[in-house]
């Protein structure tokens, strides 16, 4: 529940701080004195955007702070998910509105709005009579119905948008494996043609390179075979035999003294390491040779190779592996049929489960409209207003059409009332009045607020447009939600603020060449008169006080 609202340069809200009770509250108040910002506070709480235009004139930021009091484990787990500390199940929502930043904190924490607005939704729900304009939407029905039953609901659309998304993959595979088909189809010919001559190229990873450098060598063989003479001319000297000779020098010298160990040690390892290379070289002298021949099949060959890369615009590598992907489309360890139709088999599988999962939505949404229906009957009774009421399913069968899926699952739903008897059920969103709407709306709000269990219930004038009867069924049935959640209502009805359990004046002073606006709880005596003057709309008489007295002290109402 909402234990206490502070608000600060709020507009005309100056500076108002209010405690809030359990049961049933109101506030009443004259026209522009400042009931709606109340409401707008409440909003700003709840998740509502705010506008620096609400800053109080002259000032350069506003606050408002909500205290709440709420026993949920859901709201529970969601705080520590967001590491907003929860102690003894208080919880303050502070939100600052500045000209140039806005904050939002929860018991001192940063949040975001979207955080807010996910934290809202088990603190309070706010009711006005603008909400009608919900029901008389059918794009609105399913996520109303849902509501009734939130957690059950968000399980089983959870579960159909899951396997609904793994199955538009499967099907956007299979299709475009078989456009796959399609296109080596109509161009296997082609294809064919250009494995052929990729094959018949067989063209290796550095084969390029290996025959540039043997060309290289072949172009050049006159100064390539001078210059290997002159290496070889080099070699048969006796530097070896010499570096051999002082090797056994100072392996020597090394015996006497210990500090030529290492030159010794490093000597004979590139005595070693220059034999080697001089036995490679030697090897290569004796298979040096020129063929002319062969430098022809080279040339033709990177001439072949270069031809290949312009034709088809891509480097080895790329032509490589396009020539596998040729193999892997055409060649006979590849069967694109099987691949097809395993593709087919799964998306025919996982749509058909997309299906089953939203029958299973359907048939939750059909108990909880049952439900719906015969609530909101009853409470349409209590509120005068004699209309019958039915949630109408479409009918929806399996068939080869995606439309079928949507969103929300395969539903549409729509209202039908029946308001005046003889007339027939008709489509809701054509039929009702303001007057019937706002009492539909006040059926479902009632409903709603019991199936979810929601701590602080918040009514902004939806008596608005109603008299005599009609507004005293309508108090009844708001104080009837009294009694399993907190509610706070603004009102002109003298019968809804004579059912209240408190009562809140709400009134504007001017001061100083400022208006501001002053709340204040009245005493029942003080209520007995505000109540009056409701009734009166202006001078009290005592007649009036008298009436006043007794329907706010009348058994019934308490």
């Amino acid at each position: 529940m909402l234990t206490r609202l502070s608000i600060t340069n709020l507009a005309i809200l100056e500076n108002v701080d209010v405690t809030f009770k359990d049961g049933f509250t109101v506030l009443t108040g004259g026209t522009g004195a400042g009931k709606s910002l109340v409401i707008d506070s409440l909003s700003l709480l709840l998740g509502a955007r705010a506008s620096s235009e609400l800053i109080r004139s002259g000032e350069e930021k506003a606050v408002i702070r909500g205290y709440f009091h709420v026993d949920s484990s859901r709201l529970s787990a969601l705080l520590s998910k967001l590491e907003i500390p929860f102690v003894n199940n208080d919880i303050l929502i502070e939100r600052t509105i500045s000209k140039t930043k806005n904050t939002i904190k929860a018991n001192g924490v940063n949040l975001s709005l979207a955080d807010l607005s996910r934290i809202a939704k088990h603190l309070a729900d706010i009711h006005n009579q603008f909400d009608f304009a919900k029901i008389l939407n059918p794009e609105n029905y399913l996520d109303i119905i849902d509501g009734f039953s939130y957690d059950a609901a968000m399980r089983y659309k959870e579960e159909y948008i899951a396997l609904l998304s793994a199955y538009k993959d499967a099907k956007g595979t299979y299709e475009s494996l078989l456009a796959q088909k399609a296109k080596v189809e109509a161009s296997k010919d082609f294809y064919l043609f250009q494995l052929k001559e990729l094959d018949d190229a067989n063209i290796q990873e550095n084969e390029e390179a290996e025959i540039a450098a043997e060309i290289a060598l072949l172009r050049n063989y006159d100064h390539v075979y001078s210059l290997f003479q002159n290496a070889d001319s080099i070699i048969r000297e006796d530097f070896l035999d010499r570096l051999y000779e002082l090797n056994k020098v100072l392996a020597k010298l090394a015996s006497y003294q210990p500090q030529y160990q290492e030159v010794q040690s490093r000597i004979d390892e590139r005595y070693f390491e220059l034999d080697d290379i001089f036995t490679t070289l030697k090897k290569d002298f004796k298979n040096l040779d020129y063929d002319p021949e062969r430098l022809n099949y080279l040339e033709q060959r990177s001439s072949d190779i270069s031809a290949l890369k312009r034709k088809y615009r891509k480097t080895i590598p790329e032509l490589i592996a396009y020539r596998n992907e040729l193999h892997a489309l055409l060649g006979e360890d590849h069967s694109l049929d099987d691949a097809i139709e395993e593709k087919r088999q799964q998306m025919l599988s996982l749509r058909h489960q997309t299906y089953v999962k939203a029958t299973e939505l359907t048939a939750l949404r059909k108990t909880l409209a049952k439900n719906i229906e015969r609530e909101i009957k009853r409470n349409l009774e209590d509120l005068l207003l004699a209309a019958d009421f039915k949630v109408v399913f479409k009918d929806t069968k399996e068939d080869d059409s995606d439309t079928l899926f949507g969103s929300q699952g395969i539903d549409e739903v729509d209202f039908l009332v029946e308001t005046n008897v003889g007339e027939g059920l008709k489509s809701l969103s054509k039929v009702v009045s303001g007057g019937e709407a706002s009492r539909i709306m006040l059926a479902f709000k009632v409903i709603f607020v019991k199936a979810n269990k929601i701590a602080t219930v918040i009514f902004d004038e939806i008596d608005t447009g109603l008299s005599g009867e009609a507004a005293s069924a309508v108090a009844r049935k708001i104080k009837e939600v009294s009694l399993s959640s907190q509610v706070i209502a603004i009102t002109h009805m003298p019968q809804v603020a004579a059912l209240s359990d408190h009562h809140i004046l709400i009134r504007k002073e001017v001061s100083g060449g400022r208006t501001s606006t002053k709340i204040r709880e009245l005493s029942l005596e003080e209520k007995i008169h505000e109540v009056a003057y409701l009734i009166s709309g202006g001078k009290v008489t005592e007649k009036q006080l008298e009436y006043a007295k007794e329907i706010i002290l009348s058994p019934d109402n308490n």
